[in-house]
């Protein structure tokens, strides 16, 4: 408050987010405004003139007037302004050769697309397309059935991932699939087996990746029941007598698999040291083929001869000639004179013949039975017969199918290396390697029916066959479609996605499905994706969870991003002038530092020749000049300075912000501890802060007697572990060196066991919080600083159906005495608060009080 110098400020009572004053910065005993019981306040302002205030209320406006009397001073705000809730939110396109997904029936006479959200089908030669659906849910799959004319679709419905069925005669008419988990689950992926079977993959309330089999015609659908979420294909062998499958342990071990459909039972064969993807059974069901970390297996169930397929050409060099058999003549008929016209002309008097030869009718014999090869496993030796028989360091090579006893094909997939995406063959032992087919760069979605391959390179679809050169598919496809409906599924992907991948199965607290009921009606009004993420944002709030993030699409008419630029200094606003800015801070290391030298107190006068008064607008000045030749003018004392810098970046200006400070921290440790203690801030947790750690670890602090760790401000990532493995190491041996000197080396080189200490705050986030807790559990040393927020989950990127994105907060953290650290987070040993004047003071309370007490350990 402008008049008081009241402090308002929203804060949490457990349920929603309350309107609270405070005076004087007491914030232990603060004025609670509100009593909200159904959405959150945000978005506070306060009046200029007196303690009045106004806040968002999810969609209506609030107020608190202290005025008014008890129990109705905070109200809804009445604004009454007439507005017309109409806008036209149909969007129209006309596209050629920009489709995402293909499939085509075997006989090759029909194919179906996806365009943006929804599917279409046409005739593969041509013709216009067909719409299919028109929800803008989405196409995750699609394939033909067996008849070559139903069509077999994986769509989202109300935010979950369902089967559908349509067939062409009718193709708008879609079925939904009745199958054992069709009302409740949710299904992954699907497709149709070489061997004939289907195969489902759905995910079930506590494990993903579950698989199921169905018959022809997509009958009979039943789990096999594997005991641990699916990452390989189900491969099936000819005989649909056997299949193997890979999974993946809550460990993260990876194990192998033979499944028998007879008696359903799961044979382990062996752990697995990678990640297994595709999986082929040889016809004889002596081998798999199988894709483990980019290269390619062969897995000999039992052993065989390695020279099986090798041609002995010197057996046929040295083979002797057969001598070509004699050959009886035919005895020559003796030739009759040519007929006459008028003779043959002439009827003939038919004679008596001989009597016809009886031939013995033989009675058709009933085909005799294929034996169908047999399963056997020899265990002596298996894991030695798991071979390598594919590795390219340019590409990623992953099986496609088997073809015959001794060939298969296998992609080869070189995009991260700027290489093509190429079709292969190779025999069982890795020889004779060749290209088949060169789809060319980026590639994607490879088709093969009855001998052809389809695929999409940068939006356009082709055809080709082994041996031939590929032909361009045009398709043009008219596409209209809904904003406002595009809107409302995304809400619904969302909700879906989030509730199936949220790591506790019980939402916090909260009925998901409510929450469902709560929001739609408030998606369905969303008229563009900015309204659309306020109504998520709120939903996803309410599970108060971190890691959390929903990363609206970009509308085209949104336009250039402006970018504020940088000249590497700090000016004193405070005490504006009516000319000239004085410059209160200059950047270290930057060219107006090291190059021209400038100091604080000088004037900045001019900026690409605009003069700078008190009504200048310098931010206006600095747009989108990032990277571009920047013209400065400065006095000191009287005396002009010419100055010409290229602009810095946002990111730019706070990597020099943070190196100063740091420089500066780790310059009062070595003055407090005459430089006895080293220093070591960790900003985040990626592979490349841990090679900083270690690089200043055992560089400018490996003579240090003690170690500060300052994981304070630390974003987060996943080294942790990697961290407390140095320090948790214990030195087990010495070495010495003749060449070098005799003196002895502790051993191993990679080990801190001198003392050290951690520092954390309430900003340290995920891992930067994961690391002082184990720390401090492993007793490693003690903490100092300030409780953190206990922002603790595991979570990846999940793209949307619109292009959107959103984070999935999918695995939880627990101490070791099954505390959840979500909600927690670290508690110092020793507490010190960092306050507002601390800041401004440019003091460090914690630092110090974290040299304090390493230094009694020295």
């Amino acid at each position: 408050s402008h008049s008081t110098g009241a402090l308002f400020y929203c804060q949490s009572d457990g349920e929603r987010f309350q309107v609270f004053k405070t005076k004087n910065l007491k914030f232990k005993s603060p004025k609670q405004l509100s009593q909200l019981d159904k959405w959150s306040a945000r978005d506070i302002s306060v009046a200029k003139d007196n303690e009045r205030v106004v806040f968002e209320h999810f969609d209506e406006l609030y107020k608190y007037d202290p005025a008014a009397p008890k129990g109705e001073q905070v109200t809804l705000l009445d604004v009454n302004i007439p507005e017309d809730m109409w806008q036209d939110n149909s969007r129209f396109d006309q596209a050629r050769n920009d489709i995402s997904r293909i499939t085509v029936s075997e006989n090759q006479k029909l194919m179906a697309f996806e365009y943006k959200y929804d599917a279409f089908l046409r005739p593969v030669k041509g013709g216009e397309p067909k719409r299919i659906t028109f929800d803008q849910s989405g196409i995750s799959n699609f394939v033909f059935m067996e008849d070559d004319r139903t069509l077999m679709i994986q769509k989202l419905y109300r935010g979950k991932e369902k089967l559908f069925t349509t067939s062409i005669d009718d193709p708008t008419n879609l079925t939904k699939v009745k199958w054992f988990g069709s009302d409740s689950l949710n299904v992954n992926r699907f497709y149709l087996d070489m061997s004939g079977k289907w195969v489902l993959y759905y995910d079930g309330a506590v494990m993903s990746s579950q698989v199921a089999i169905a018959d022809s015609g997509f009958t009979n659908l039943r789990p096999i029941n594997a005991p641990w979420p699916m990452v390989s294909n189900l491969a099936i062998n000819d005989s649909q007598d056997f299949a193997a499958y890979a999974v993946v342990r809550p460990d993260y071990v990876y194990e192998l698999y033979v499944y028998d459909f007879a008696t359903q039972e799961h044979t382990k064969l062996m752990n697995m040291d990678g990640y297994v993807s595709n999986i082929g059974w040889t016809p004889d069901n002596r081998s798999l083929i199988l894709s483990m970390g980019g290269e390619i297996y062969r897995l000999d169930l039992v052993p065989r001869d390695q020279f099986e397929y090798d041609e002995d050409f010197w057996a046929d060099a040295l083979a002797l000639d057969a001598e070509p058999e004699e050959q009886e003549e035919e005895p020559q008929e003796e030739s009759e004179p040519p007929i006459e016209e008028s003779q043959a002309e002439a009827p003939v008097e038919e004679t008596p013949t001989e009597e016809p030869e009886v031939i013995e009718e033989i009675e058709p014999q009933e085909p005799e039975e294929m034996e169908k090869p047999t399963l056997e496993i020899y265990w002596p030796g298996l894991k030695q017969r798991l071979v390598r028989i594919l590795k390219d360091s340019e590409a990623y090579l992953y099986l496609y199918r088997m073809e015959g006893d001794n060939k298969f094909y296998y992609f080869s997939n070189g995009s991260r290396f700027n290489k093509n995406f190429i079709l292969k063959s190779a025999t069982i032992y890795g020889k004779d390697s060749k290209t088949e087919l060169d789809f060319g760069f980026r590639s994607f979605n490879i088709v093969h029916s009855s001998g052809v391959y389809y695929y999409i390179s940068n939006g356009t679809l082709y055809s080709c066959a082994i041996g031939a050169a590929p032909k361009e598919i045009p398709v043009d496809v008219d596409y209209e479609w809904d904003e406002a409906t595009l809107n409302t599924r995304v809400f619904e992907e969302v909700w879906g996605v989030f509730g199936e991948n949220f790591y506790d199965p019980g939402m916090h607290g909260k009925d998901w499905q409510a929450m469902y009921d709560l929001y739609l009606p408030y998606a369905q009004q969303a008229r563009n994706v900015s309204d659309l993420a306020t109504v998520v944002d709120e939903m996803i709030g309410d599970v108060n969870a971190s890691h959390t993030g929903f990363y609206p699409r970009r509308e085209p008419e949104q336009g250039r991003y402006n970018q504020t630029t940088y000249l590497g200094l700090e000016f004193d606003l405070a005490n504006r002038l009516d000319k000239g800015l004085k410059v209160s801070f200059v950047y270290p290391h930057t060219r107006l530092d090291h190059y021209y030298k400038l100091q604080v107190g000088d004037l900045l006068t001019h900026i690409d020749g605009h003069e700078i008064t008190a009504h200048t607008p310098v931010d206006s000045l600095l747009m989108n000049k990032v990277g571009k030749r920047i013209y400065l003018k400065l006095q000191r004392d009287g005396e002009e300075i010419e100055a010409d810098i290229n602009g810095l970046s946002w990111s730019e200006i706070r990597k020099l912000g943070y190196e100063h400070k740091i420089a500066k921290r780790r310059q009062m440790v070595d003055e407090l501890t005459d430089s006895q203690v080293g220093y070591i801030h960790i900003p985040a947790m990626g592979t490349e802060n841990y090679d900083q750690f270690t690089k200043e670890l055992y560089t400018d602090n490996v003579d240090k007697k003690a170690l500060i760790i300052d994981v304070r401000g630390n974003v987060g990532g996943r080294i942790h572990d990697q961290l407390i493995s140095i320090l948790i190491k214990k030195h087990y041996a010495y070495t010495t060196s003749r060449r070098r000197t005799y003196q002895p080396r502790p051993e191993p080189y990679s080990a801190w066991d001198k003392p050290s200490i951690v520092l954390v705050d309430e900003h340290s986030f995920s891992d930067g919080e994961i690391f002082p807790i184990v720390y401090q559990q492993l007793k490693l040393g003690k903490v100092v600083g300030y409780p953190s927020s206990g922002a603790v989950i595991g979570t990846w990127e999940y793209s949307l159906v619109d292009g959107s994105s959103m984070r999935l907060p999918g695995s939880g953290w627990y101490k070791m005495d099954g505390t959840n650290m979500e909600g927690t987070g670290a508690m110092p040993d020793i507490i010190i608060q960092h306050t507002p004047n601390d800041t401004i003071a440019d003091r460090d309370p914690q630092l110090q009080r974290a040299i304090e007490e390493i230094l009694k350990e020295i």
